[in-house]
């Protein structure tokens, strides 16, 4: 009997996959994910209208309230010490999609309560795509190279995003160090929001 029964217990895990090696997909990712890095967890949950909110929970117990535009620019980010709103003068529904050797511009103003900064241009350049490890799961992400300009056309700062358009997520940024070397700082996991206890 128990030989029977063993071809048949195998084709069961063989057909359901272990939980905790699932990777969260374009499908999935409707419903939500969590990364983590270093302590830091951020669960994902898309909104209405291309817009994701994200709760940012850090070691020390703080936590930090984004919204994105498609999960790439940030709208507003309130914690329990600063607001900020990035206020778009441009439209962002042009900014997407972000094809390859793309060229995107927008121009928009960073607020805080009672004050409105200078405006801001950021120049969005694709540079290609490539693959990115999060764990145990693997995504093709769109390399995106950003170039922030004050009001005198001055760069001020630029960065590296790497956008999975499958997640309409950044996993991860990329920065210039002096020397020519590159620095990507990436979440270290991934996994389905279903998965984890909400925060």
């Amino acid at each position: 009997m128990f030989r029977h029964a063993l071809p048949f217990a195998v084709t069961a895990l063989l057909a359901f996959p272990a939980l905790g090696g699932d990777c969260p997909t374009a499908q999935t990712a409707k419903l939500g994910f969590v990364l983590e890095r270093q302590g830091t967890i951020a669960e994902v949950r898309p909104a209405s209208d291309h817009f994701v909110h994200v709760v940012n929970a850090y070691p020390g117990g703080k936590k930090q309230d984004v919204i994105y535009y498609r999960g790439f620019f940030p709208i507003s980010r309130f914690d329990d010490t600063a607001r900020s709103i990035n206020i778009p003068v441009s439209d962002l529904r042009t900014v997407f999609p972000l094809e390859p050797k793309a060229r995107r511009a927008l121009t928009y103003a960073p607020a805080q309560p009672g004050k409105v900064g200078a405006l801001i241009s950021l120049e969005l350049t694709v540079t290609g795509q490539e693959q990115l490890q999060l764990g145990s799961c693997s995504y093709n992400v769109t390399v995106v190279r950003n170039r922030f300009l004050n009001a005198d056309g001055k760069v001020t700062s630029e960065h590296t995003d790497l956008y999975s358009p499958e997640l309409g997520f950044v996993l991860a940024k990329r920065y210039d160090e002096k020397g020519g070397t590159q620095t990507t700082i990436k979440y270290q996991s991934i996994k389905p929001l279903g998965r984890v206890s909400p925060l």
